[in-house]
C-alpha cells in the first residue's frame, strides 16, 4: 500500500482585485465605466490524498481524495482613477460614501458626494468555498488481456458567508450536498 499526503496552505494578498463594472456616463475618464476593485485577502487550505491498494498482481485499487476550504474578503473598494494606470480612487476616504447594507448583502456607493453621478450598487464578494473531490478505482484483470474496472466519483461542494475558520468549514464540507457518479467498464480479449 501507498499513501500520500500533500498538504498545501496558501495565503494571498492583492491590493486591487476587480470587483465589478458600472455603467455611468459621468465617469469620462474612464470613457463611461467605473472600474469597481478592491483589496483581497485569499486564504486556502488543501490536502491531496492518493491511495494506491495492490492486492494481487490483477487486483488493485486507487483512491484520490482533495479536500479544499477556500476563503476570501474584500476591503478597502475604489475606482480606477484614469485608464492604463495602477491608479486608484478609494470609495469614503478620497471621494464620495461607501456603505454596506448587510441584510441584503450589497455595498452602495455615492462616488461624488451629491454631485451629478448616479449612486450604484454591488453585491458583497466576499466568499467562502468547502469542496471535496473524490476518485476510487478497482480494477480486475480476470484474464490476460481482459479486465473489469469500476469507477466511483463524488463532487460536494457548498458555498457560504463569514470569514476563514478551518475547523468549521470542514464540517460544512463534510455535510455538504454532493453528486456521486458511478461507472463500470469491461475489456474482454477475444482470441488465441
Amino acid at each position: 500500500m501507498i499513501v500520500s499526503l500533500t498538504p498545501s496552505w496558501n495565503r494571498q494578498l492583492k491590493i486591487a482585485q476587480y470587483v465589478d463594472t458600472i455603467e455611468d456616463g459621468t465617469a469620462a475618464a474612464t470613457f463611461g465605466n467605473r472600474y469597481v476593485f478592491a483589496r483581497l485577502d485569499q486564504r486556502q487550505l488543501s490536502m491531496q490524498t492518493r491511495v494506491s491498494v495492490i492486492a494481487t498482481p490483477h487486483v488493485s485499487f486507487q483512491l484520490f481524495m482533495q479536500p479544499l476550504l477556500a476563503a476570501g474578503a474584500y476591503s478597502e473598494f475604489k475606482e480606477l482613477a484614469q485608464p492604463r494606470t495602477f491608479d486608484f480612487v478609494a470609495f469614503g476616504t478620497a471621494a464620495g460614501t461607501l456603505n454596506y447594507d448587510a441584510l441584503a448583502r450589497t455595498y452602495t456607493v455615492d462616488p461624488d458626494n451629491a454631485g451629478i453621478a448616479p449612486d450604484f450598487t454591488f453585491d458583497n464578494p466576499d466568499f467562502n468555498l468547502r469542496s471535496l473531490r473524490v476518485n476510487a478505482i478497482f480494477r480486475w484483470e480476470f484474464k490476460p488481456g481482459s479486465t473489469f474496472y469500476a469507477v466511483w466519483t463524488r463532487l460536494q461542494e457548498d458555498e457560504a458567508d463569514g470569514g476563514f475558520s478551518p475547523g468549521r468549514d470542514a464540517r460544512a464540507m463534510i455535510g455538504a450536498p454532493g453528486d456521486d457518479v458511478l461507472l463500470f467498464k469491461m475489456a474482454y480479449w477475444i482470441g488465441k
